[in-house]
């Protein structure tokens, strides 16, 4: 079975442009044309990557913690 065309922007900086988008305008007042148009990205790449809007907010959200846990000094 072959996959399809492979994905045409990178998966982390779409992310951090949708957190950008989600943090200024809060995930109510953030439209899906917003996300694609900060993002970069297509309905279908969105749809086929992150899933719907939710989906994207809860990855991001994800990605958002990951990066800033594993860059932030453990105090003691």
């Amino acid at each position: 079975m072959t996959r399809g065309p492979q994905k045409q922007f990178d998966t982390e900086v779409a992310l951090t442009k949708a957190m950008e988008v989600f943090w200024e305008h809060g995930y109510e007042a953030t439209s899906l044309s917003a996300l694609l148009k900060n993002m970069g990205i297509g309905k279908k790449s969105l749809y086929d990557t992150f899933g719907n809007k939710r989906s994207l907010f809860l990855k991001a959200l994800e990605y958002y913690a990951r990066i800033n846990i594993t860059s932030t000094p453990h105090r003691k």
